[in-house]
Order: structure tokens, then sequence, then C-alpha cells
């Protein structure tokens, strides 16, 4: 009862973050898309999608290691579990964006256009502190404080909106959108210092380093196909449309897989019970209370996608016209993204019971197949074949998914 009553109330901050997230998220696609025009939207969301892969790929996986050795460790273990990880996050989250900044500034023309290059570099200098930030999220994860969690995931986009907000009130050049990031990791990091800094110290060996890291690494791999799988379709089509088109796909896409939003809260608040469960070979207690998740998930799911089908219509007909074709390219992209909401509430699992080399076979196959069809139906069709590649992608993340946990856990999905 105790264990169901702390679920539901740390689902319902997250939640409630979540729906800070979805608004700034709207707010953002709709301020820009409006105020500025469809390239520029394509534009911010290539740097965004840059910005959440790239953040991904020089934090090494040790998010995940935070969790689960928090999780599964003793109160007087935290400061060295932490400390260890922060530092490795530190020596190389550094020195990755001091390379990008230089490719940014010195070889722009590696980017599909220039306005992605210097909205790159802007982005690239809150890099550290976005990882940094991280770590202390993941430490609350851990320790399952998910109000904590919430807040400054809220905080966060409260930041950004506020000041795209302000830049496109005052008509402010479009590089000044991209420190709206640097001003939100700012905040939240002088915060996580002024609350956790008993959590840093010096009283961590080699040892530390080297068994973080390899845990790290070997979730890395997976966390980083798994963020590429839904990033890197923006980064390829910057290469193959306009950047106009791009921002007509960045604003449906963006309603679409809002379908994915309630089963990541489920998944976040899921993740350190099926850590803790897994490491005491107490699995079969969730075996009732994952059935009940199901159905859930699944009842939200298909409401939501009516409502959003409705507000989609209702927002390009009367209010920005200029995206009124693509509602039957958000329509049509249901055919694939529902399916794998339904099931997205588990896609830690693997990693959260320390199947690493399954998850990484799992997501390195989605993620070679989304690249192929992305790159292919959008290289011969346009606009309707990224749109194919989309429902192709999520049937196939569904099966792959499903079948993986099933095997190695032997926990049903569906």
């Amino acid at each position: 009862m105790l264990k169901d009553k702390k679920f539901t109330f740390d689902t319902l901050w997250l939640i409630s973050s979540q729906a800070v997230l979805i608004v700034s998220g709207f707010l953002t696609n709709l301020i820009i898309g409006y105020q500025y025009d469809a390239a520029t939207l394509g534009v911010f969301n290539q740097v965004l999608g840059f910005y959440l892969i790239l953040s991904t790929f020089f934090s090494l996986g040790i998010n995940n290691c935070l969790i689960q050795k928090i999780s599964s460790g003793s109160l007087e273990s935290y400061p060295r579990i932490f400390s260890s990880n922060f530092a490795i996050t530190s020596l190389s989250t550094l020195s990755f964006s001091a390379v990008l900044l230089l490719l940014t500034a010195f070889a722009p023309a590696v980017f599909s256009s220039p306005e992605l290059a210097q909205g790159l570099f802007i982005a690239t200098l809150s890099l550290p502190l976005f990882n940094w930030n991280k770590n202390f999220m993941a430490y609350s994860t851990g320790v399952r404080d998910q109000r904590l969690f919430s807040n400054i995931r809220s905080l966060r986009w409260l930041v950004i909106i506020a000041v795209i907000g302000y830049a496109a009130l005052m008509k402010a050049e479009v590089y000044w959108l991209f420190y709206s990031f640097l001003c939100a990791e700012g905040v939240i990091f002088i915060f996580f210092l002024a609350k956790f800094s008993k959590l840093l110290t010096k009283n961590f060996g080699i040892s530390d380093l080297k068994a973080n890291l390899s845990f790290g690494l070997k979730s890395f791999f997976a966390e980083i196909f798994s963020v590429m799988n839904d990033k890197l379709d923006l980064i390829i089509l910057g290469y193959l449309l306009t950047n106009t088109e791009v921002g007509v796909y960045s604003f449906f896409i963006f309603f679409a897989k809002s379908l994915y939003v309630f089963p990541g809260i489920l998944q976040q608040n899921i993740n350190p019970m099926i850590g803790k469960h897994w490491a005491e070979e107490t699995m079969a207690e969730l075996a009732g209370f994952l059935k009940k998740i199901r159905k859930v998930n699944a009842a939200v799911v298909l409401a939501q996608a009516i409502a959003v089908l409705v507000f989609y219509k209702v927002l390009t007909d009367y209010y920005i016209p200029e995206f009124a074709d693509s509602l039957k390219y958000l329509a049509l992209s249901f055919v694939g993204i529902i399916p794998f909401a339904f099931i997205a509430w588990g896609g830690s699992i693997l990693v959260m019971t320390g199947k690493l080399r399954a998850n990484i076979e799992r997501t390195l196959l989605l993620l070679l197949f989304t690249i192929l069809t992305t790159m292919v139906l959008t290289y011969y069709l346009g606009m309707e074949g990224a749109v194919y590649a989309i429902i192709l992608n999520g049937i196939f993340a569904f099966f792959l998914l499903f079948g993986f946990v099933k095997k190695e856990t032997g926990v049903k999905l569906v």
C-alpha cells in the first residue's frame, strides 16, 4: 500500500512537470513559428536535437550509473558515488565541449547551414552546466525524490520560455534565442550547488572511477542510440529538406511525440523500483503492479491521441494556418507512434536489470533502421517519406523493445 501511494504521489509530481514541459514546448514552437518563421523554428529544433544528442554523448552514460548505484547503495556511500561520477562528467563534458566550440567556430561548413552552426556554438556554452545538472537530477531520481526532479525540470523550461518570449517581444536577433539554454542551466546549477554541496567530496579513488566508467560506458551506447533515435531525424532532415520544411516537420512531430510523455513519466518513476527489486530478486512482487501500469498507460495514450488531433486542427485552422497542411502528416504518424507509446514506459528495464549488452543491441538495431528509413524515404519522397519513416520506425521499435524485454527479463510489456 505504501509503495502504491509513493508511486502515485511521485507520478503526480512528474505529471505536473511534464505539463509545464509540454506547455513550454508548445509555446516555444508557437512563438518562434509565429513571431519569426518556420525556417527559424527548423533551425532552433535542429540545434535542440544536436544539444540533446551531444549532451548524452558527453556524459558517457554516467547518469544511468548514478541512478543504479544510488538506488541500491547506502546513505554513507552517496558522497563517494556522486563525486566520482561528477568528476568523470566534468572531464568529459569540458573536453568535448571545447572541441565542439572550435568546430562550430572554424568549420561551420560541416553543418547543414551557417545558422545552425551559429546557434549550436551558443548552445554549446551551456553543455557543461547541463550535464552537471543532469548528475544532480540523476541523484534525485536514485533517492526517489521525484518532487525535486520535477520542480527542476519545470524550472528549466520556465526559464527557457521566459527568455525566448522576451527575445520575441523585443524583436531580438535570432541568435539570442539560443542563450535561453545558458540562462536556464546557470540558474539550476547555482541552486544545486547550494543544496547538494555536501555531496561533493575528494574521498574517492581510482577504483571508483574505473567501476563507474565501466558501468557508464556499458549503458552509454544504448543511451546515446536511444537519444539519437529520438532526435536524429531532425538533423538528417536538415541536410535533405529546406529549413522551412524542417520547421513544419518539427512542429507536427512535437505534437506526435507528446504521446510519449506519459509513458516517460511512468518510466522515470519505475526505474529505481525495477533496479531495487531486480537486485533483491523480488521481481515477482511487481507483476500485479506492472499490469495496472500497462492498462492505465494504454488508456491515457489513446485519450491523448484524440485530444491532440482535435487541438492541432483548431490551432492550425484558426491561429497558424502556415502549418494547416501538416495535420494529415500528424494523423498518419500516429500509426507508428501509438504502438510504441503503449510500451515505451519499459524503455529502461534492460538497463535497470543489468542487461546492458541486450539493450545496446536493441537500440543499435533501431538506430540503424531509423537512419536507413529516414534517409532513403525522405530522399526519394520528401516530407511524405519522412512521415512514412516515422511509421516504420515506431512499429519496428515496438517489436524490438517487447521482444528483448520479454526474452531477457520475463517482463511482459503488453
